[in-house]
């Protein structure tokens, strides 16, 4: 993945709401840092970076051509 992301500006944001959390995560490419090429959020950090990762190597591997990413919410189980 090193290559993949050499290719790629990988950034973080965190945005609090009324229900919690939500992190952010933007791609834009290396050589045009000012070119959203693919976005999407997530529950936690931990998720954001995954879903950021994955994406990154869809994108050097021509799987996909960007853009919002959904990302699937984890079912929880309330008491």
């Amino acid at each position: 993945m090193t290559q993949a992301v050499a290719r790629y500006v990988v950034s973080f944001q965190a945005e609090s709401f009324r229900k919690g959390r939500r992190h952010h995560w933007m791609i834009c490419r290396a050589q045009n840092p000012d070119e959203l090429v693919s976005w999407g959020h997530a529950l936690t950090q931990e998720l954001a970076e995954t879903a950021a990762r994955s994406e990154v190597n869809s994108l050097a591997s021509g799987l996909t051509q960007g853009g919002r990413v959904t990302t699937i919410k984890l079912a929880t189980h309330h008491v």
